[in-house]
């Protein structure tokens, strides 16, 4: 479909229910929409096909495979047009982060979440293999089609899938290099060529790069890697058929089996309770690092809830601040982000759950609240902030755990603390996306941990 025609589609009454809003993304033979149905209020994604480019049976198989699907990792199918240009497949509209950004955003991904997702994909491709008398078989995973929603993955664009069995297979030679199968320039496919594309995926996330052409075996793992997951995607990847998993209830208990590893786990230990986050002053950066470190608590398996305890409506705002936002269960979501708004709280408030609490620059509050293992001091670094901060420190100097983190990485003033207050003070790296994990604030999270778990150490010695 050309710009033009793609565009005039744009603002739109599709058979008199939909208001197409906005183009979502566009691939060789289609284009995706976001369309709100004018009636009940909610959206839709609208995917439109050319007739010039396509077969009227191509088109109804992909509907009719999905549309008695009913799992949590696939999208509804709701409806299915047509007019004297294009096929619509209207489906339910998936919102969130694709996979592929989310690696983008992320320096290093934990093993612990890369096993996450893994058990995922194969609870959603388990699912399609064994739903109905002959597997449906997806064939084309890759980072852009799975979907970040909440805790929750989601695959889009079953427009290559097809039900084994049929005497000829319709995607022979379809798939995107990297994480296709090497069967599937050749042979045909089968439930095993949708496992290599799960391995292939895992790696992606731990390497950040795709797998050469047709399996060739050089790989390139980071060193937090453990042997066992090395093998594992090597197994699920391997280009001899007979050598991969069998079927995703293989390669899923082999992931579950090393999640309970104690390595694994070693991330769990130690867990806090509460951590309390209270900055000196206005405009400090408190709620900013709030948000990284729930981010980063989450994305190293640890399950983490922001909790506004100031005044300011942030969490009101949050929705702006990124696409992709939203609200599920009374709780928003983005990534590995995590927040409660106030009237929600009280279910989390124990077991199950790190708590991080935003104080803003309520000292008062942060000194009255319930003890905690954990609280965060943020300061200011310029000459006039400095007696803001001595201030709340006498507040706070009673507080167990109680650690200074000075912003906008001014190792300078930070050193300055550290001699006033004989305590160690941390540097919050220059950053501008609490939501993103880089290398900087990575190294400032795990040495805060660490200072903790040594003073545990100490107070039972």
């Amino acid at each position: 479909m050309r710009r033009k025609e793609r565009e005039s589609i744009i603002n739109s009454i599709l058979f008199q229910k939909y208001h197409v809003l906005s183009l979502l993304g566009n691939g060789g033979s289609s284009s995706v929409y976001l369309a709100e149905h004018l009636r009940l209020k909610t959206y839709r994604a609208i995917k439109c096909i050319p007739k010039a480019q396509s077969m009227p049976a191509s088109i109804c198989l992909e509907a009719s495979l999905l549309k008695n699907l009913r799992h949590p990792g696939i999208p509804i199918i709701f409806d299915l047009e047509e007019d004297d240009l294009n096929y619509y497949i209207v489906e339910e509209y998936i919102q969130g982060e694709s996979l592929m950004a989310y690696v983008h955003n992320h320096d290093n991904i934990s093993q612990e979440t890369i096993i996450s997702f893994g058990i995922q994909l194969c609870e959603i491709i388990g699912y399609l293999h064994n739903v109905g008398r002959k597997p449906i078989l997806y064939l084309d995973l890759k980072p852009e089609h799975i979907i970040l929603c909440g805790e929750q993955l989601k695959l889009i664009d079953f427009s290559i899938s097809f039900m084994a069995g049929r005497d000829r297979n319709p995607c022979q030679s379809c798939g995107t290099e990297g994480f296709a199968a090497p069967e599937q320039y050749q042979n045909g496919c089968t439930t095993q060529t949708d496992i290599f594309s799960i391995g292939a995926v895992l790696y992606y996330m731990l390497a950040k790069k795709t797998l050469k052409p047709l399996g060739r075996s050089s790989y390139s793992f980071p060193k937090y890697c453990s042997i066992h997951l090395k093998k594992i995607i090597k197994k699920a990847v391997a280009t001899d058929v007979s050598k991969r998993y069998q079927n995703t209830t293989q390669l899923k208990m082999a992931l579950q089996k090393q999640a309970m590893s104690p390595k694994s786990r070693n991330c769990q230990q130690h867990l806090l309770q509460k951590i309390k986050i209270v900055g000196s002053q206005k405009r400090i950066g408190t709620t900013h690092i709030a948000i990284s470190l729930v981010c980063w608590l989450n994305q190293n398996g640890v399950r983490t809830i922001y909790q506004e305890k100031n005044g300011s409506p942030v969490l009101k705002s949050l929705d702006f601040y990124k696409e992709g936002f939203q609200k599920e269960n009374g709780m928003f979501v983005y990534g590995c982000f995590r927040a409660l708004a106030k009237e929600d709280a009280a279910p989390f408030e124990q077991g199950g759950h790190v708590i991080v609490e935003d104080y803003g620059n309520d000292i008062h509050a942060a000194v009255h609240a319930e003890t905690s293992e954990l609280i965060l001091l943020v300061t200011g670094s310029r000459e006039w902030e400095v007696e803001h901060t001595v201030k709340c420190y006498e507040k706070l100097a009673g507080e167990e755990g109680l650690y200074l983190i000075c912003n906008y990485s001014d190792k300078r003033t930070a050193k300055k603390y550290a001699g006033f207050f004989q305590k160690k003070v941390f540097c919050f790296p220059l950053d501008a996306d609490p939501f993103s994990i880089t290398r900087e604030k990575s190294r400032l999270f795990h040495e805060i941990q660490r200072e903790g778990r040594n003073r545990d150490k100490e107070k039972t010695q």
